[in-house]
């Protein structure tokens, strides 16, 4: 009480204490047009700030909208935000609602969002130079040099000799032919590393020798066409007396790159090593960097973007430093400081300006000649080192890739003056089109097994004795940390001693669209971080038990647990359980099709559906005469053994009561483990409510083949029982066979 009226008092105080000053400064005055200049200043600041935050909601939005659409039709997300771009611009919501798009994009927020933009696509750049593997360019044999040059070569003379046509249609004479052409040349030169490289780990032809060899001739073609880009803007920049002196500048600033920052980049990737995370330290060593470099290359005449891309691509590649960069910058530029670039790239694009026969005439020959440079460069050099027809066009189409980086070259084009807004708006849609064609066409062109990563034969699984796969490892495969507790605790219950420990696999997807390339997960250069494994890891170091960690990149989690489940000595697999939004049925997406392909395997499989945090000391079993109904005899037998807890054997049998030969044997082999802890009782059908009321305080073990399962399953749930639904193998290991395991391996 003494402290509520103390606070009270305090509150009383300062009330009249603000009346007291407030009654004085009411009798002073101000300066009168200071206050009205500031009041106009923050009137027209907030106005254009309400209209930014608006504008970035609609753009925001609208990209992740369409670029979810494109994904979800295998299509580069990058397309389907780039058109959100386009669509809010002048091109589309311009004509169709001009009062709306003046609303939303006045005239005053184009320069917010063109810093926006900036930011963005310097921070793209940079992580683009992060993603970059050295290591592709070290592979360059004989035919990788010759399709890397004539990728670029060849596109780059035909966008010179389109200049002659272009340059008196759709130029000035401010600007020079020798600008002109050039930058037309390095426009159709642009192959987008990051599209090219998601299309390819996407469909798992990464690896493959046109795969690799595609990867590489992009890393060449990136680094080559940024060269190229950063001469033409030198040159169009320099002044006759200023060319000599950007030349300079430019080897200067290369050179202090690759002698001085080069080695305190990896130097401070050593240190983040050392200290196991990116301390904020380290972060903001980095991006003085960044922006010191971005700066330098900008006052040298070559463009901001020229020195983030060199500056992430002096960073160790792989290393821990590199990904954590990747992690925590990816999303903030992908989601939030892209689409303000696309915006602004749509505001500029006016579709319009291409009016008459004559100009869709030329859109459409520029299109043509983009796509013929930079495939047919990339088929006849394919074709002259020994590829064939099939690899070689697949080559020549994913060359022919350009995404955000074509943009990029655009925008600056735009800002030097030397295209002008008709032109623009063609090589946009160039650019889009040609990235929209790669995946169609690439799998129009290849046959799906060519393309195909050559699977390693899968080991000849020898036959076991009858029971001793009780001895045999259980697998546990983990996306999510909720519920990894239960499925721990009962794979390490399922173990015998002189069994292998459990093996908890988890499987974490791969990044999808934005920078990065899917490459280090892909090759799984990089070991992914899992909760739901450091969660398990936790749980069997509090308990003092030894588990098997594992944690993988998986695009495809059915493959990825049936490949592991193939090994040998895996006997058991213990899924969560998965139901779906609407339904009951807690075997569904992933749970649903690795019950139905591990049939195939000598493998069992246990659903567990957590049904309350009450530890279970019985141990239940509905069973019948069936392979699941076995199954879930043996798993509880082996739970009951390492518990020392007894087990209730409740067998569903026919109206004569007689009990299977192949039932009693496994009768008797549960009961050389529990000894006369096991009971057994009869029932002629599964009755839910009876059943719940047999089994209170228990683990239930039931197999999934029995009726009625979903109402059983919510009637045990209900009571605050654990369930688990069991599945048995239906081919001995022996049966099985290399064939069925290389089939599940390779779905």
């Amino acid at each position: 009480m003494v402290a509520i009226a103390a606070y009270a008092l305090t509150l009383v105080g300062v009330v009249f204490a603000f009346l007291a000053i407030n009654a004085v400064g009411e009798r002073l005055k101000a300066p009168y047009g200071a206050a009205v200049a500031t009041a106009t200043y923050a009137a027209t600041h907030v106005n254009d700030l309400l209209h930014v935050l608006l504008a970035l909601v609609v753009v925001v939005a609208a990209a992740r909208i369409l670029g979810t659409l494109f994904r979800i039709a295998r299509q580069p997300p990058v397309v389907g935000e780039i058109i959100a771009g386009i669509l809010l611009g002048p091109s589309l919501l311009g004509r169709i609602a001009p009062v709306t798009a003046g609303h939303l994009f006045p005239p005053t927020v184009a320069p917010f969002l063109n810093v926006l933009a900036q930011v963005g696509v310097i921070l793209y750049m940079f992580l683009v130079g992060l993603e970059l593997d050295p290591a592709l360019l070290r592979k360059r044999g004989h035919a990788t040099v010759a399709i890397s040059h004539a990728s670029i070569v060849v596109p780059f003379v035909l966008g010179a000799l389109l200049a002659l046509l272009l340059y008196p249609r759709l130029s000035s004479s401010d600007v020079s032919f020798t600008s002109f052409a050039l930058f037309l040349g390095v426009s159709m030169s642009v192959t987008a590393f990051p599209v090219l490289a998601r299309i390819l780990t996407d469909r798992g032809i990464h690896k493959t020798r046109m795969g690799v060899i595609a990867l590489t001739c992009a890393a060449v073609d990136d680094i080559t066409g940024w060269c190229l880009l950063a001469l033409v803007v030198g040159i169009a920049r320099a002044q006759s007396a200023g060319g000599l002196k950007t030349i300079a500048l430019a080897l200067t600033y290369v050179a202090l790159m690759v002698l001085v920052v080069r080695p305190a980049m990896t130097r401070l990737a050593l240190l983040y090593g050392n200290r196991g995370r990116l301390t904020q330290g380290v972060m903001a060593v980095v991006f003085v960097a960044l922006l010191l470099s971005s700066f330098a290359t900008e006052f040298i005449g070559i463009h901001a973007i020229f020195g983030a891309f060199a500056l992430g691509a002096v960073i160790p590649h792989d290393s821990g430093m590199a990904r954590e960069l990747t992690d925590r910058l990816e999303d903030m530029v992908v989601v939030l400081l892209l689409p303000a670039f696309f915006a602004f790239i749509g505001l500029r694009t006016q579709i319009g300006l291409v009016s008459g026969y004559e100009q869709w005439m030329l859109c459409g020959l520029i299109i043509a000649v983009a796509s013929a440079g930079k495939f047919g460069g990339g088929l006849f050099a394919s074709r002259i080192t020994g590829l064939g027809w099939r690899e070689g066009s697949a080559l020549g189409v994913l060359m022919n890739t350009r995404g955000l980086m074509e943009l990029i070259v655009l925008n600056i084009g735009l800002d030097l003056g030397v295209i002008s807004p008709a032109l623009f708006a063609m090589l946009v849609l160039m650019a889009l089109v040609t990235t929209f064609a790669t995946t169609p066409i690439l799998h129009l062109i290849t046959r799906h097994e060519m393309l195909e990563e050559e699977q390693p034969a899968a080991p000849a699984p020898g036959a076991h004795p009858r029971w001793e796969i009780e001895r045999s490892a259980v697998l546990v495969p983990v996306s999510n940390p909720q519920g990894v507790d239960r499925l721990v605790e009962l794979a390490l219950a399922a173990t015998p001693p002189e069994a292998p420990p459990p093996r908890v696999l988890a499987l974490v997807r791969p990044p999808v669209g934005g920078v990065r390339s899917g490459l280090r997960e892909a090759e799984r250069r990089v070991t992914p971080r899992s909760p739901a494994l450091s969660a398990a890891l936790d749980l069997a170091w509090s308990r003092g038990a030894v588990i098997t960690p594992q944690a993988v990149w998986s695009s495809d989690p059915v493959a990825d647990i049936l490949r592991t489940a193939g090994e040998p000595h895996i006997g058991w697999i213990l899924l969560g359980p998965h139901r779906a939004v609407f339904g009951s049925d807690f075997r569904g997406g992933v749970v649903r099709e690795v019950m139905e392909k591990a049939r195939a395997l000598a493998v069992k499989i246990g659903v567990v559906i957590q049904g309350g945090e009450t530890p279970f000391d019985r141990v239940f079993a509905i069973a019948d005469d069936s392979p699941d109904g076995r199954a879930a005899i043996e798993l509880a037998a082996r739970i009951a053994q390492q518990r020392d807890c007894g087990l209730h054997a409740l067998l569903v049998v026919n109206r004569a009561g007689d009990t299977p030969a192949e039932m009693t044997r496994t009768l008797g082999e549960a009961a050389n483990l529990v000894g006369r802890r096991l009971h057994t009782d009869t029932i002629e059908r599964v009755d839910p409510n009876q059943i719940a009321s047999w089994t209170e305080g228990g683990l239930v073990t039931i197999g999934a083949n029995l009726t009625d399962l979903a109402e059983l399953s919510r009637s045990l749930i209900g009571g605050g029982r654990s369930l688990v639904l069991a599945q048995g193998a239906t081919v001995g290991r022996a049966a099985a066979g290399v064939s069925n395991a290389a089939k599940v391996t390779g779905s």
